[in-house]
């Protein structure tokens, strides 16, 4: 494959997961406008939830049919279920349409996320060292736009052209994409298994993973995550005896990739406090407005754009990354913890330098986690292992949020920063020194 293809079919499938990444945060701003014409107030919530939780349970799915049948129908498919999404999403007449559509997007967003990232991995892969570079730089690329220019991008769209454009913009970037992938990915070969798809292990997880979701989103929750976490259990007792398992349980007999989806979780939940809460703190107690209050939190994401490029020439000088990850968790404890005077009135200064470096510290399990999971696999589960992780991280987001929010109703926001902080710190710390020291630079087969 030439360079000017590979780059082509690159930038299609960095569209592609970047929409899909975007459209978890984006209707945050535009809720007002939508429920003023839709009206359901009391279910407004679950027009995030409903994508979020259809684009978490297909995650492994996607994984693993990408894995037995190459990636590029996977991909398609779940692209153009996302733009027919998109465009339903953009027509619906009440709550109960959008909440439905938002479900259909959600599903199609699961494989932009996971097969992507997999496509990526494919086309520059980790022993090749510019590999390496793009998979850092894109995936902190891919979390910092998102995660800071939907709620922008949503606020933006909605004043200037209404907010059903917020969903109708998916429609001619996911369309070129589309024809992009459609025309210069090749048609994938089968993988090494056969035998019949894992039907129930797949109805099984969703049940279990939507049900653990719900739990930890809705108030007194606790008896629907109990019943979630009984249907996880019966998944893995049913993928045991599976031909094709959605997801190999083989994958976590490596102690490095367990590992690293422990600690890839671990961060995940540790930023998720300094992401949402932070900025409320500038609001709501220093007075600031939305405006500055958006760029006092510039350095946390610039800490995780400098943390990314420094881990990827590390990386690159050295070959290995457990050093470079165990020195992030300890940065994200160390930022963390001053935090916890941060509503006694400590100086302004000193608690954006806390969040730039809770931006360093957590810029490392960005992509790194990554590579690590990707490396410790065989070539044939590369797919699976990167929707497992996906998988983790993106309960290690709900799961921080609900903790977050938790300790929100009795503690102080800066309290609550510093204790899930340093604690998910602390605790990745022990779980990447549990990872093999790997060579990411052998090429693996």
């Amino acid at each position: 494959m030439t360079e000017r293809r590979k780059r082509a079919i690159l930038l299609a499938t960095l569209a592609g997961v970047l929409l899909g990444t975007l459209d978890g945060t984006v209707t945050s701003t535009a809720m007002p406008r939508i429920v003023a014409h839709l009206h359901g107030e009391q279910s407004l919530t679950w027009v995030v939830t409903a994508y979020l939780l259809a684009s978490t349970v297909t995650i492994p799915v996607y994984g693993r049919l990408a894995d037995l049948y190459g990636r590029r129908n996977p991909l398609l498919t779940g692209l153009g279920l996302f733009l027919a999404g998109s465009a339903l999403c953009a027509t619906a007449q009440d709550m109960g349409q959008l909440i439905g559509f938002r479900v259909l997007q959600g599903i199609g967003a699961g494989a932009l996320m996971t097969v992507g990232m997999t496509l990526v991995r494919d086309l520059y892969p980790p022993h090749r060292s510019g590999g390496m570079l793009r998979m850092q730089t894109l995936m902190a690329g891919m979390m910092v736009i998102s995660f800071l220019g939907g709620p922008l991008a949503g606020g933006v769209i909605t004043d200037s052209w209404g907010w059903r454009w917020i969903f109708l913009v998916n429609v001619p970037v996911g369309a070129v994409a589309y024809l992009v992938l459609a025309r210069l990915v090749p048609k994938g070969v089968p993988g090494d298994e056969s035998g019949r798809f894992d039907v129930a292990g797949v109805l099984l997880l969703t049940l279990g993973i939507s049900l653990v979701l719900v739990g930890l989103t809705v108030a007194n929750g606790l008896p629907i995550t109990a019943v979630g976490v009984v249907g996880l259990v019966v998944f893995v007792l049913v993928e045991r005896k599976a031909d094709v398992p959605v997801v190999p349980l083989r994958l976590f007999g490596s102690r490095t990739y367990s590992a690293a989806s422990l600690a890839g979780f671990l961060f995940t939940v540790g930023m998720m406090p300094v992401g949402l809460f932070i900025g409320l703190y500038f609001q709501q107690s220093l007075g600031y407005s939305a405006t500055a209050a958006g760029l006092l939190v510039l350095p946390l994401m610039a800490g995780m754009i400098i943390g990314n490029r420094l881990t990827a020439a590390l990386a690159l000088r050295t070959g290995r990354i457990k050093g470079v990850l165990a020195a992030g968790a300890v940065l994200l404890a160390m930022g963390a913890a001053p935090l916890a005077l941060l509503d006694n009135g400590i100086p302004l200064w000193i608690t954006l330098t806390c969040t730039a470096l809770i931006g360093i510290g957590t810029a490392p399990s960005m992509g790194g986690i990554m590579i690590v999971a990707q490396t410790a696999v065989d070539r044939r589960d590369v797919g699976s292992a990167t929707a497992g992780l996906s998988l983790v991280k993106q309960l290690g987001g709900t799961a921080g949020l609900a903790i977050g929010q938790g300790l929100l109703s009795t503690q102080a926001i800066g309290w609550t920063i510093a204790v899930i902080g340093v604690a998910c710190g602390l605790l990745a710390l022990v779980a990447v020194l549990a990872m093999e020291d790997l060579d990411l630079m052998a090429a693996r087969h």
